[in-house]
């Protein structure tokens, strides 16, 4: 676990270097804030709600109660998966794009799909990909990638 939060600080300094968000928290919004998404991360992948919750009532006291009640959803939905069995899910759920909640190629990162209609092009959920949070990956790109996947199994 001690490693785990080493990453997860080592982490910390890396985004807020790219970002600025521990000078400057109120540039970012709740749902954009790299800061709150590398805690939950870290939270969903190990189970440690508490750092979480910490946090939350501390930065977003008035968000705090309905985050942990998603949260407490959503750790339900996170698994990690292999190639193969990746593979298959995405092929079962018709998953044609996902969201990474960190960098896309950080192993740790985790995967939720994103809706995308029958009338829509998944090409353009695709595009402009930028900075280290919430990018959207095409199902073919995560598959490729050498190691486990962590995914939030929930669909939309």
């Amino acid at each position: 676990m001690e490693v785990q939060q080493n990453n997860m600080g080592k982490r910390i300094t890396l985004y807020d270097e790219y970002y600025g968000f521990l000078e400057n928290p109120g540039k970012f919004n709740f749902d954009t804030n790299p800061h709150r998404l590398i805690i939950k991360n870290y939270a969903l992948r190990t189970g440690d709600k508490i750092l979480y919750e910490f946090y939350l009532k501390e930065v977003f006291p008035d968000r705090a109660i309905e985050e942990l009640h998603s949260f407490d959803k959503d750790i339900n939905y996170i698994q990690q998966m292999g190639r193969e069995e990746l593979a298959l899910w995405l092929i079962d759920n018709k998953v044609k794009v996902l969201q990474s909640d960190i960098n896309t190629t950080d192993k740790d990162a985790i995967f939720r799909i994103v809706h995308v209609s029958d009338t829509e092009n998944p090409d353009t959920y695709l595009l402009q990909q930028d900075g280290l949070i919430l990018n959207n990956v095409a199902p073919s790109e995560l598959i490729a990638f050498p190691y486990h996947v962590w995914i939030n199994t929930k669909l939309p």
